[in-house]
């Protein structure tokens, strides 16, 4: 129990108020049949209950957050290895863009290398291949460029050969990445190529939570771009944010 992070087990973030925590308990036992009288595991769903109880106590999560905090300084390599959900840990964008003779989605080899342009694609899968550049956040006269609440619909891809589309929409863009909301689960560290009327991207799953809305099982995805292709001036998506 002691290597137990409550906030993973409830895909929620360790800052969530007890109305998200709420919320997303009642998404995985209602509607993801978590719960045993659903057909659900009496195990998981004991695991789910407990990390419940005590993050819903204001006292026993304080002492709860205070255990954590301390292993996470006594055993900061460890943690990172036993929780990929960990948004600080560094990005694996650079041991994929880093490989310039092949395609970042479906690994087929284009051997462009150097002479990779902004606009190509992988012959085979047609994922773009120019790597995405970590955007410094200061551009067009010092201004800064902020994540806009741009809602795009998209479709996106998780596996190849045989891909299977499936729908989202995206929320918080910016030129490093986007915030993905869909129906379909995803894990933490996979690739995906999303396409869309303004851009198409490869791009890793670097964090999710399930949406605080009990109508549906919602989960928001947070990518970080790896490559990237736009259908429009470069300039014309920075000037949506300024």
């Amino acid at each position: 129990m002691n290597h137990r992070n409550y906030y993973q087990i409830l895909h929620v973030q360790a800052d969530a108020p007890k109305e998200v925590i709420r919320s997303s308990y009642r998404t995985m036992m209602q509607k993801l049949k978590m719960h045993p009288d659903l057909g659900g595991n009496h195990d998981d769903a004991a695991v789910v209950n407990e990390a419940y109880k005590v993050l819903m106590n204001d006292t026993a999560r304080a002492q709860y957050d205070a255990g954590l905090s301390s292993k996470q300084t006594s055993k900061p390599h460890a943690e990172k290895t036993k929780h990929p959900n960990d948004t600080n840990q560094p990005s694996r964008k650079n041991s994929y863009a880093d490989n310039k003779q092949q395609c970042v989605f479906c690994n087929a080899p284009h051997n462009m290398g150097s002479n990779i342009g902004p606009d190509d694609i992988c012959p085979k899968c047609e994922s773009p291949v120019f790597p995405a550049k970590k955007q410094s956040t200061k551009v067009c006269d010092k201004r800064t460029i902020e994540r806009i609440n741009k809602e795009w619909s998209v479709k996106f891809f998780h596996s190849w050969p045989n891909a299977q589309a499936h729908t989202g929409k995206t929320r918080n863009v910016s030129l490093n990445g986007m915030q993905l909301l869909t129906t379909e689960s995803l894990v933490i560290s996979q690739v995906i190529k999303l396409i869309s009327n303004e851009l198409d991207v490869v791009a890793i799953v670097v964090n999710r939570q399930l949406g605080a809305s009990e109508d549906s099982v919602e989960w928001s995805y947070g990518l970080e771009f790896v490559t990237l292709r736009f259908h429009q001036a470069h300039g014309t998506f920075i000037s949506l944010a300024i």
